[in-house]
């Protein structure tokens, strides 16, 4: 339902008959877990006829293998080169959400401006100038908008997760940092006066580091194309519609104008058959599986040995079987309960019935597939709106959280036994 009210939205829009659009998208960010929610969209615009070139750090289709009607622009290599050069500071190395937010912005102001510079860009901006009827750009990413200076068509914003408070100002919806904060909120619920007074406090921090950050990137934009660069602030008139993935209810009912739709749940795919010997697997577990990501853009051994080594005592005095999304070859200490894997099929691993729990980074993609599989949930955020989302754990009463930097043997332990033996 989500999905068909999210495509009728965007077809009201644009078409009053039934002829093509030509359509160029722009998701900058080297991140799986981004590019999965846009793809859905592109690649159903593309059955529906209309001509779709996106610009992306994750093509599908092998060079040349795209239907006729899609053009992918591959900007992946250079985009992760910056993208991790900068993000695994955001990660690891500092877990203060200003400063992971100024890390993650900055990184993608330099892939934005790299990817403008490649040849392939270039050459639809120089020679398909006007030869397109809609935009579809990232949400999170102010620079983008430049886009929207080469090409005077309507213009969507789709995120991949929720909504900055410039979104929302952009399109004139009412935010409040205590009754609807944004996504980079860290804590949400039942707070004590100084509590909220600290998260006002944290709101402004925030808020304020995002103005600078905006001039700067303006300053930049104007350096490198040219002084007839309107600033992001200006750019953003330009903006008709904002698509936001999340729910109406994991956003508590956020009033929001018209042209603002919800499209959570839109990465959401048909299961698929897994792997015979990862079905065989999960199969025959006698006590039931629990399955443990960090996600896409996280890398779980370059946690501390010491934490590493805390999950691994942890887990090989369980009953249960570990499925353990982890990145190297071999888990130190790794016991007969514990089966690691570089990539795992998340969303059909957490349908299969013996799934007990999932201990996630707390990603909106991985929690959408916990809820759609009704499996519980334990969170343990690291970056940007995980904090937001693993806070509204406990609030639905669908899991719990932890802390990385004060996780023990005993609070994991604890943990599990209490969301194991929860039998609601």
């Amino acid at each position: 339902m989500i999905r068909i009210l999210f495509l009728s939205a965007l077809f009201i829009l644009l078409f009053e008959d039934s002829k093509a659009a030509r359509i160029l998208a722009v998701f900058p960010t080297p991140s799986i877990s981004h590019q999965v929610v846009f793809r859905p969209l592109v690649h159903e615009l593309a059955k529906r006829g209309h001509d779709i070139t996106v610009i992306t750090t994750d093509p599908v289709y092998p060079p040349g293998k795209a239907p006729k009607n899609l053009t992918e622009i591959d900007v992946h290599d250079l985009s992760y080169k910056l993208w991790k050069e900068e993000y695994f500071k955001a990660t690891v190395e500092d877990d203060n959400i200003i400063d992971q937010v100024s890390v993650i912005l900055k990184a993608a102001l330099k892939i934005t401006i790299a990817q403008l510079k490649t040849k392939d860009v270039q050459d639809i901006i120089q020679k398909k100038k006007g030869e397109f009827d809609l935009l579809l750009l990232e949400a999170y990413l102010q620079p983008v908008l430049i886009y929207s200076h080469y090409f005077k068509v309507p213009l969507i914003l789709i995120s991949s997760l929720g909504a900055m408070k410039f979104n929302y100002r952009t399109v004139g919806a009412p935010t409040h940092p205590l009754l609807y904060p944004t996504f980079l909120q860290q804590k949400l619920y039942n707070l004590t006066k100084w509590e909220k007074l600290e998260q006002l406090y944290n709101h402004w921090c925030v808020e304020n580091n995002l103005w600078r950050i905006e001039q700067e990137a303006d300053k930049v934009l104007k350096s490198v194309f040219g002084p007839d660069i309107p600033t992001q602030r200006e750019l953003s008139n330009n903006v008709h519609m904002l698509f936001i993935n999340m729910n109406p209810i994991w956003v508590e009912n956020q009033p929001v104008p018209p042209n603002v739709v919800y499209i959570g749940g839109i990465h959401m795919m048909p299961p698929k058959e897994l792997p015979k010997d990862l079905q065989s697997y999960l199969d025959s577990s006698k006590n039931g599986i629990i399955y443990f990501s960090l996600g896409t853009n996280v890398k779980t051994s370059t946690l501390p040995p010491a934490l590493i080594q805390t999950f691994v005592k942890v887990f090989s005095q369980l009953p249960f079987d570990i499925l353990w999304k982890f990145d190297q070859e071999v888990l130190p200490g790794q016991t007969k309960n514990i089966k690691i894997s570089k990539w795992l099929p998340q969303a059909d691993i957490l349908r299969h019935q013996n799934v007990k729990l999932f201990i996630t980074q707390g990603g909106l993609q991985s929690t959408d597939e916990a809820i759609n599989a009704g499996v519980p949930l334990i969170g343990i955020p690291l970056v940007a709106d995980q904090w937001y989302n693993v806070q509204k754990y406990g609030r639905h009463q669908i899991g719990i959280q932890l802390e990385i930097e004060s996780l023990t043997e005993e609070k994991l332990r604890n943990a599990i036994e209490k969301v194991t033996s929860d039998k609601r």
